[in-house]
């Protein structure tokens, strides 16, 4: 393929992906269809189609192109520590929960994918896409922070996604109950909870156990 068409061919990808966003968040994923999403794009089905093969994987493909930017952040700000990501993190976390499109379309997602077996599957292998990053970005704090934890990284990362997911709901419900900063603080508390505590030293002197006082 030359240049030019390559060029072409991944412009119309990014455009589908861009329509897919705007339709989808306008009429949630189950009533979003793939006609609408091929005339928002100005292009044709059959386009979709040869692109994605189905309503699943472009919308799939449309939560990587996020989570991906998302990550690419993330290891940015991870650069300097866990505790100067804090405010970002805190922000990424608001930026989804009052966002009425991307709230509202993470839950309907999910929802979905409980009850189609083929968008279940789409959306499973994309979390565990993302599970293995988070669980990564874990091990290199544990790694900076000369330490181990009391979890595995695998379960420390399972934990902070489940916080994150839960946050986002509750924030969007009863928005008072998350404060702003809430979702670091937790994450702050839980790693340093989950670092392992050195052995405390030998008592010494006059009537510690085994001296000759005692």
């Amino acid at each position: 393929m030359s240049g030019s068409r390559a060029a072409a061919k991944a412009r119309t990808h990014e455009n589908l992906l861009d329509a897919a966003a705007t339709v989808f968040a306008e009429r949630g994923y189950g009533a979003a269809s793939v006609e609408e999403i091929a005339r928002t794009a100005g292009t044709s089905v059959g386009s979709v189609y040869a692109h994605f093969t189905s309503k699943e994987k472009l919308f799939v493909a449309l939560m990587e192109r996020r989570t991906a930017a998302e990550f690419a952040r993330a290891e940015a700000e991870l650069a300097d520590g866990f505790e100067a990501a804090v405010p970002a993190l805190n922000r990424q976390l608001l930026a989804e929960a009052d966002s009425d499109h991307l709230a509202e379309l993470g839950a309907e997602a999910w929802l979905y994918g409980l009850r189609s077996p083929a968008f279940g599957a789409e959306l499973a292998a994309h979390h565990r896409r993302v599970h293995e990053v988070i669980t990564d970005l874990v091990a290199r704090e544990r790694t900076r922070r000369g330490t181990t934890f009391a979890l595995t990284d695998a379960e420390v990362g399972t934990v902070a996604s489940a916080l994150a997911r839960g946050l986002v709901q509750f924030r969007r419900l009863v928005p008072e109950s998350v404060p702003d900063d809430l979702f670091g603080r937790v994450l702050t508390a839980l790693l340093a909870g989950l670092e392992a505590t050195p052995p405390s030293p030998p008592a010494s002197g006059p009537g510690a156990p085994g001296s000759a006082d005692a």
